[in-house]
Order: structure tokens, then sequence, then C-alpha cells
């Protein structure tokens, strides 16, 4: 085989694999050992491919989940003095996902600054590695994307797009007052959800104060009751970091 005849070769391997989108393919050269068998470079290009496209996935499964900030467990700070009702081997067993796969839910309540959202947000991050669909989306948000949608006439598709995903986060739930049109909007998206999909809930008010913000005590019990059935509840109530730090 002459030179002319391997460049020729290379251009055209470089030119599938670009049309087949196989970068690692496409720079073989760097990656082929000669001191290897051919099965043994063909099956190093293929696993490379394969941890290309994993990350490329996971950043794209990030990128719509829509995190307001990306929070991951080894940052998190679990302390017995400031959240003494937080179990971490519970939490560490919540990382496995095994509760996605079962359809349940988790509730996070504790007072404002003990890490809820930075916890949810990690677990909800290590599903995305797991290979799970998520959304993440503060209340307050939700409920006026909700309305919009409703206003516009799409808000069928809306709630669609919303079940479809296997985890969905809602973040402060609780700390403002919903409207009749928004606790209702709320209810179908996770009474849609109820034993379908997993939902994980972060609220700063105990189950007893949810009509205060939901405005009608019989959806509040309605609400309460399908979260809390099959769902793991975190009790995160304890000592704010923003209070501690400026005690610092």
């Amino acid at each position: 085989m002459t030179l002319v005849e391997i460049s020729q070769n290379e251009v055209e391997i470089q030119r599938l694999s670009s049309k087949l989108n196989l970068p690692a393919i496409s720079s073989f050269r760097k990656h082929v050992k000669t001191s290897s068998t051919f099965e043994e470079n063909l099956l190093h290009l293929l696993q490379l491919e394969t941890d290309l496209k994993d990350r490329e996935l996971i950043k794209r499964r990030i990128k719509a989940a829509g995190f307001l900030i990306q929070k991951t467990i080894d940052t998190f700070q679990f302390s017995e003095e400031r959240l003494p009702f937080l179990k971490r081997e519970e939490v560490m067993e919540l990382l496995q996902c095994e509760f996605i796969a079962n359809r349940t839910n988790i509730v996070a309540i504790g007072n404002s600054g003990t890490g809820k959202t930075h916890l949810m947000t990690a677990l909800a991050m290590e599903a995305i590695r797991k290979g799970y669909s998520v959304r993440f989306r503060r209340a307050s948000d939700l409920v006026t994307q909700l309305s919009e949608a409703q206003s516009e006439k799409h808000l069928s598709s809306m709630l669609n797009s919303l079940n479809k995903c296997q985890l969905l986060v809602l973040d402060e739930l609780g700390y403002l007052t919903l409207d009749q049109r928004s606790s209702n909007l709320l209810f179908q998206v996770l009474a849609a959800r109820y034993e379908v999909r997993s939902t994980i809930v972060t609220s700063n008010l105990e189950f007893s104060k949810w009509p205060d913000f939901i405005g009608d005590s019989i959806m509040a019990t309605a609400l309460v009751d399908r979260l809390v059935h099959r769902s793991t509840i975190l009790n995160m109530n304890g000592e704010g970091y923003r209070i501690k730090d400026g005690r610092k």
C-alpha cells in the first residue's frame, strides 16, 4: 500500500467519522497502539466513543433540567450539630436513586438556609448521571409558567412535558402564598405524577401549615396525601448556614 493510498484512506475515515459523529475514530492515530491487536484497538476506540457520548448526554440532561446552580453531594456539609434530624445513611441510600425506579417521592422540610436546595439538587444531579430525565423548577417560577401556558392555550402541552420527566424537583414550596388559580395548576401537576413519576419537594413549612399558602384546606390535604404516600420525609430543620456564617 502506498503513502498516497494511506493518506486517501485516512481522509475518507475522517470524512465518514465526522458524518457519523465519531470523533475518537476520526482521530484514531492518537489512540491506536501498534503493540495492540486489531480487536484491542477497535475495543479501545469504541470505549472512547461511548465515554464521549455519555458525557455529552449528561451535559444535555443537566442543561434541560434547568438547575439554578449545580451542586454535588461532596460539597454538602452533614452536621449533627447543625442538622440534628437528618440521617446521612438515609441520604446516601437515596443517592442510589431507587426511589425513582419505585416511583416514590422525597419531601424535604426545614427552615431557611439549611441546605434543602443544595441536597435536592445533588440528588437530582446523581439521577441524571444514572440516566434519568430531570426537571428542576422553583415553585414560584413553575406556577407562573403554568399560568402563562394556560393563558396562551398550551397548558396541556406543558403538563405533558412535565409528566414525562422521570424526576421533577419542586423547590421552595411555601415561600409565597398562591392564589386559587395557581393552587389548582400546581395540584394538576402533582396529582398527575402520583404513583406514576417521582417528585422531590422542598418546603420551609410543616404540612399542617400548607393550607396557609395554598389557600384551600381541602386541596392542601389532598396534595399532602399524595405527596406523603410512599414518600421519604427528610426533616432538615436546624441552624441555617447563613446565620452560622454571619455569627462567625
